[in-house]
């Protein structure tokens, strides 16, 4: 059997990987790096290790994600001997797959060269949403990235929706629905393009075949996971923490104010390039093909998906797969427009989209690996990550528990010790920690409690009278944390 070996596509290939790694160079998980892990990633990895130490995910630890973003972490701790740097490496393959997959996608639309342009393009648009990366939407890219391509496959060169694609979109809906269910927005824009195309086109067999067969394939999938939390006794729990919480308590938004954020989003703030999608506009209305309505409803249903939570930055990965067709476009454009110094032309443009992100990049990366860390204001500088993991350490022996009220996860994996609670942060407006989260903490009687500033208290659990009762403020020379210590 003859293989052949396209050189050009594998040095893409290998320049992508190049990109991938430029990338998450800025995490805290890359080896040799300073920074401390980021808040989301922190309870991720910490909720993965109490899941090897045998407790069961919304039952035993409480975190609004879905099941499937903690089983990614658990399966890279368990291959690479509970190292962290497994992760990372999961991280650049996924990513890496990502990549891949765009640039096959982006063939649809533009030749070799323009597509490859437009993949790094793409792929550099995260630069300033991974923010130290391990993040619920970074996860998703493989899966929205695949279910993209067989939804343009189909509508752009009529591939037919073979039992296998049809399965392959079950699959990846299925697994980004796991990680979190607002990720899976793109198969709703491409979803109702479809659906409209076939009852206008009266082609109801073939409607009915594909929805009857994505269903199924769904509730296959699904199946086992529920079953799994139902025997677990924690069903309630799942359901209430990573749908009603994530819908309702989160970030709680009016209509209005979601189809106004929207609105900004799809005007091209929040680090969205406007110029792609303008270029989709445009070329939906001078061909009106249905690929480009597609295309339109997609970036439309994943504004929306984005909105919804609020406004943190790194909701905007899920954009990632659908701009290499945009900018597939604009590069194809300017190949076009000027057949005589096309490279060059295609040279410049790449240039002036990706000058500063990879400048930023560049700075990341240096402030990753220097003392003062990676720079978001959440995250605890690596100096003072130090002395408070001092003072946890000498302060408890290594079987004690403590508790961080607030966000600064990280301070569990790097002293060793684990949460008195079920709570590893506070989830804010949680109707359910509310009720739970100062019950908790006095029935634990953690030997250490750390509170206020630093740690990103957050309003809404008082443990005034637990402390005053029981504990002793310890003095530090860390200015903005409160360290308590139960009283011998």
């Amino acid at each position: 059997m003859n293989i052949k070996i396209n050189k050009i596509e594998v040095f893409f290939y290998a320049v992508f990987l190049f990109v991938c790694l430029f990338i998450l160079l800025q995490s805290a998980l890359a080896p040799f790096a300073k920074s401390s892990i980021g808040i989301d990633s922190s309870v991720y990895i910490y909720s993965s290790r109490q899941i090897l130490n045998g407790q069961i995910m919304y039952k035993d630890i409480v975190d609004h994600k879905g099941p499937i973003l903690y089983l990614i972490d658990v399966a890279a701790l368990i291959i690479f001997n509970g190292k962290f740097i497994g992760i990372w490496i999961f991280e650049i393959i996924s990513l890496f797959a990502t990549s891949i997959i765009m640039y096959k996608t982006a063939r649809f639309f533009a030749g070799k060269i323009s597509s490859f342009f437009a993949v790094c393009t793409a792929i550099l648009f995260l630069v300033p949403l991974l923010n130290g990366g391990n993040f619920t939407e970074e996860w998703a890219l493989p899966f929205i990235s695949a279910a993209s391509y067989i939804f343009i496959a189909y509508l752009k060169e009529n591939k037919p929706f073979t039992i296998v694609r049809l399965f392959i979109l079950s699959l990846t809906f299925a697994l980004t629905f796991l990680i979190r269910a607002n990720l899976a927005a793109i198969w709703v824009g491409f979803g109702i393009v479809l659906l409209i195309k076939w009852i206008r086109e009266k082609q109801y067999k073939e409607l009915v075949r594909n929805l009857l067969a994505i269903a199924l394939f769904v509730i296959l999938l699904l199946l086992p996971v529920f079953l799994y939390f139902y025997f677990k006794g924690a069903m309630s729990d799942a359901i209430y923490l990573v749908f009603k919480y994530n819908m309702f308590e989160y970030s709680p938004q009016t209509i209005s104010f979601t189809l106004k954020r929207c609105f900004k989003i799809l005007a091209g703030l929040y680090s969205l390039n406007v110029i792609p999608f303008a270029i989709v506009i445009y070329m939906f209305f001078r061909d009106k093909t249905i690929i480009n309505a597609s295309i339109i409803s997609a970036f439309i249903f994943i504004s929306l998906a984005c909105s919804f939570g609020g406004r943190f930055p790194h909701y905007f990965i899920i954009f990632t797969p659908l701009l290499a067709i945009p900018y597939a476009y604009v590069f194809d454009v300017v190949k076009e427009s000027f057949p005589k110094a096309k490279y060059v032309y295609l040279f410049i443009l790449f240039v002036f989209y990706n000058y500063n992100p990879a400048i930023v990049q560049a700075q990341d990366i240096a402030d990753n690996y220097s003392e003062k860390g990676y720079g978001i204001d959440e995250i605890v500088p690596p100096p003072t990550m130090e002395k408070l993991k001092n003072i946890i350490i000498q302060n408890t022996e290594p079987t004690d528990k403590i508790l961080v009220k607030g966000y600064q996860t990280s301070l569990y994996l790097y002293s060793g010790r684990t949460c008195a609670t079920r709570f590893p942060y506070t989830l804010n407006r949680s109707s359910f920690v509310i009720k739970n989260y100062v019950k908790d903490a006095e029935k634990a009687l953690p030997e250490l409690i750390l509170q206020n500033g630093i740690v990103n208290s957050v309003d809404g659990f008082n443990l005034d009278n637990l402390l005053y009762d029981k504990y002793r403020l310890i003095s530090s020379d860390i200015g903005g944390v409160e360290i308590w210590k139960l009283k011998e």
